[in-house]
């Protein structure tokens, strides 16, 4: 049986996605609860045999100019027990039905699975690939790496290559100290950030946004601090929901290339990790091209160096719900989201040019 989950009860739906056997902070209601200035999120969690065994969280959004939400279900939904799988088609056909109700017309999911057998289960009952070209495969990243942490901390940095180990102790050498940040150290990590997404285009937040994510995730959610001289030389958030911790956000100065920060700073983000509980660290996203003709081929090596286990997920799926807004959607959504894309583009470089003309007149 599908049950909504009500605010009262957001605390114990985040209890049953930290202990899930696959669990993920995105389906968690805290995380919800920072996307949701843009997204209305509703929780569920499907009951059998007196317990739960199936839990979702569905952000819900109206596209412009129609009168029903898309929903969107972020690496869900999540199995909370190991043989949930069986309840997977009943679970969704009444989800379906609830999305009809809260007058959805197309749920779209990216669920943190690697099983083909539950994929195409999805498929049978009338979930439809999405097909991306997005560097990263979708929304939500489709390869990931992810590392064992579970080993105690000489012996997790043994079974990494050598030439990473010299790499994570290099920059403490060579005068980088590492340090946990607070929101009041945000604009050393926007710093970070700024200089990563302007070289490899990536999306850029203000920092507004990353004082909310601290403030909701609370100690689920750490910022990393990389310093030379006073500099900042690498920052990232990393979060942790159950046994797995994310390196979410991050970024690198490029002029401080050479003094290897961001190993050293993500060695310390999975000794945090471990120290909240976390048994895997998730490296959050590696390009589906990783040739070495790719742009993003830098950034899969630099994962890969770590020695952790290349995962593929499944991959994006879309319910139609109500067809004709879902043709809608599905023909003329890829061309406004690219459109968009290169509007926010134009603007961003808009404001770097405004802020270094005025930099330069100071």
């Amino acid at each position: 049986m599908l049950r909504r989950v009500g605010p009262d009860d957001a605390g114990q739906f985040d209890k049953l996605i930290q202990s899930s056997p696959e669990p993920d902070f995105a389906q968690t209601a805290v995380w919800a609860k920072l996307k949701s200035v843009s997204w209305r999120p509703v929780h569920y969690s499907y009951d059998q045999g007196g317990g739960p065994v199936i839990a979702v969280t569905v952000w819900l959004r109206k596209p412009p100019l129609l009168p029903w939400s898309l929903g969107y279900a972020p690496r869900g939904p999540v199995l909370l027990v190991d043989d949930a799988a069986q309840y997977l088609p009943h679970f969704l056909e009444q989800l379906r039905e609830e999305m009809r109700r809260q007058g959805v017309f197309a749920l779209k999911i990216d669920p943190a699975w690697t099983s083909k057998q539950r994929a195409k289960t999805l498929e049978e009952i009338g979930f439809e690939r999405v097909v991306s070209d997005h560097p990263f495969g979708g929304t939500q990243p489709r390869l990931t790496f992810r590392l064992d942490i579970s080993a105690d901390e000489e012996e997790l940095l043994a079974t990494m290559p050598k030439k990473t180990r010299y790499s994570i102790r290099y920059p403490e050498k060579n005068g980088v100290d590492f340090r946990l940040g607070t929101k009041e150290d945000i604009p050393l990590l926007m710093e970070a950030l700024r200089d990563t997404s302007r070289r490899k285009k990536f999306l850029e937040r203000g920092p507004e946004y990353y004082e909310r994510l601290l403030d909701s995730m609370g100690d689920q959610a750490s910022l990393m601090l990389a310093l030379h001289e006073g500099q900042v030389v690498a920052a990232g958030v990393t979060v942790v929901t159950g046994k797995i911790g994310w390196a979410v956000y991050g970024g690198m100065v490029r002029e401080f290339a050479n003094l290897r920060g961001y190993y050293g700073l993500n060695w310390r983000r999975m000794l945090w990790a471990k120290s909240r509980g976390a048994e895997v660290f998730d490296f959050f996203g590696v390009p589906v091209d990783y040739s070495e003709e790719s742009p993003l081929h830098g950034l899969y090596q630099f994962k890969k160096s770590f020695g952790g286990e290349l995962i593929e997920f499944v991959g994006e799926y879309e319910l139609p719900i109500r067809r004709f807004p879902f043709w809608l959607w599905r023909n003329f959504s890829p061309w406004a989201l690219k459109l968009w894309r290169r509007f926010s583009a134009f603007l961003r470089g808009r404001k770097h040019k405004e802020t270094t003309e005025e930099d330069s007149e100071k």
